[in-house]
């Protein structure tokens, strides 16, 4: 049951990222100019994208809360840099970012190391 709450707050907020950035790809660049700045905000906190993004982060907050309480940290936090795996995978397929063979490799070495801290 741990586990599953920890593989549901990862996953919650790697779609948050994704959405977040897919709302900001709608809104656009962060404005240089002060006075521009509260239409960007407005902007992007109506835009449908950012608001489910808020939603999905309370949804990891609850679910990391849970599973707090039911395992040691040392154990589960290290499930957390799967994130990057997936925020890495999803963003090199949706929106077509380029992932080097070097950031993938470091991909492989976190995927190894949340194995090795698993079977610990």
């Amino acid at each position: 049951m741990v586990y599953l709450l920890v593989l549901v707050s990862v996953a919650a907020m790697s779609a948050s990222q994704l959405l977040l950035k897919k709302g900001l790809l709608v809104v656009g660049h962060f404005p240089q100019r002060p006075g521009e700045m509260v239409d960007f905000f407005l902007k992007a906190c109506t835009n449908p994208y950012v608001i489910i993004a808020v939603f999905m982060t309370i949804l990891t907050a609850l679910a990391w809360l849970v599973a707090l309480s039911k395992a040691e940290l040392s154990r589960i936090y290290p499930f957390m840099a799967l994130s990057y795996v997936l925020v890495a995978l999803f963003s090199w397929m949706i929106f077509k970012e380029d992932v080097s063979l070097l950031r993938w490799s470091g991909i492989a070495v976190i995927c190894l190391g949340v194995l090795l801290v698993s079977r610990s």
